[in-house]
C-alpha cells in the first residue's frame, strides 16, 4: 500500500489497541509509529534491503525492545507495514482469501486500460496495475480524512522523529551514524508520492515519472492515467472501505498474540 494507507491502518491499530499496542502513546510515539508504518519502502534509498524489512521485521521489532517506548512505537509501526502475517502489505500484495494479495485481484479487470495508459510493456503489466488500486484507495483516503497527509508531512519534519530513527537504524545496522541520506529521502517524499495535496492528476504525474526513472518506460499520458485513477476509485470505493475493516480484524487477531 500507499503512505497514506499504511498511516491510516497504523492509526486504528493504535485505537484498537491489540496486544502492544494496548498503551498510552505518546505524541511522539504516535509520530514514530506513522513514520515506522512507512518505512519499509523507504529503506532501499537508504541503502537497506527492501525485502528484508517487508519480510523480516521482527528482527528490527525485537532489536527495539528494550530501547525505551520511543524506539519500540517505531518498530511497531514497521512491523504493521510488511508482508509477513502481521502487516498491511500481507493482504494488499501476498495473499487474501487464499489467492494472490486483494490489490492485485481487484486490478485485473483494469489491465488493458493500465497498459494503454501508462505505455507499460507486458512483463509490467500486473505489478503497475495493482499500484493503480493502491493510488485510488489513497485518493479515497484523503478525500475522508484530509488530515493524514499534513500529519505525515509533520512527523517526517520533525527532528525529535528523525533524530529517534537516526539512533536506532544506526544501532540496529552496527553504523556510527545513521543513514546519510535517511532524512532527505523523507522529507523528500511528496516528490515521489502525493501526500498532500492529493489528486489524481498530481498521483498520474509523479506516478509516470517513476516509471521514466526506475524502468526507462516513457509515452504514457496522465491525463488517461488520472481519468483511469478516478474510474477505479469511483468503481473500487466501497470494496475499499469493507476490505480495510475486514484487514483491522485480520490484523487485530493476529497483534493479540504478541507479547513485548
Amino acid at each position: 500500500m500507499f503512505p497514506l494507507a499504511h498511516n491510516y491502518m497504523a492509526e486504528r491499530m493504535i485505537a484498537a489497541a491489540p496486544g502492544p499496542f494496548k498503551r498510552d502513546f505518546s505524541p511522539l510515539e504516535q509520530q514514530l509509529v506513522y513514520v515506522g508504518s512507512i518505512l519499509p519502502d523507504f529503506v532501499c534509498s537508504m541503502g537497506f534491503n527492501r525485502n528484508l524489512w517487508h519480510s523480516q521485521s521482527a528482527g528490527f521489532l525485537q532489536f527495539c525492545q528494550g530501547r525505551g517506548p520511543e524506539a519500540l512505537a517505531l518498530a511497531l509501526g514497521v512491523r504493521l507495514h510488511g508482508d509477513d502475517g502481521f502487516g498491511f502489505d500481507t493482504f494488499a500484495d501476498e495473499v487474501w482469501q487464499g489467492k494472490m494479495g486483494w490489490c492485485f485481484l481487484q486490478c485485473l479487470p483494469y489491465i488493458p486500460d493500465v497498459v494503454l495508459a501508462c505505455n507499460l510493456p507486458r512483463s509490467l503489466a500486473l505489478w503497475k496495475a495493482h499500484n493503480m488500486v493502491e493510488m485510488a484507495a489513497e485518493l479515497e483516503l484523503a478525500a475522508a480524512y484530509p488530515y493524514l497527509g499534513p500529519r505525515l508531512l509533520a512527523a517526517v519534519e520533525s527532528d525529535q522523529v528523525m533524530d529517534v530513527l537516526g539512533k536506532n537504524l544506526a544501532a540496529y545496522s552496527q553504523s556510527p551514524a545513521e543513514p546519510p541520506k535517511m532524512r532527505r529521502v523523507l522529507r523528500t517524499m511528496n516528490e515521489r508520492f502525493s501526500i498532500q495535496p492529493t489528486s489524481a492528476e498530481d498521483l498520474a504525474v509523479k506516478y509516470l515519472e517513476q516509471l521514466a526513472q526506475r524502468h526507462q518506460v516513457e509515452g504514457g499520458s496522465p491525463a488517461e492515467l488520472a481519468a483511469l485513477l478516478k474510474q477505479i476509485q469511483r468503481e473500487l470505493k466501497d470494496k475499499i472501505w469493507h476490505w480495510f475493516d475486514e484487514v483491522e480484524k485480520l490484523l487485530i487477531a493476529v497483534w493479540q498474540n504478541i507479547a513485548i
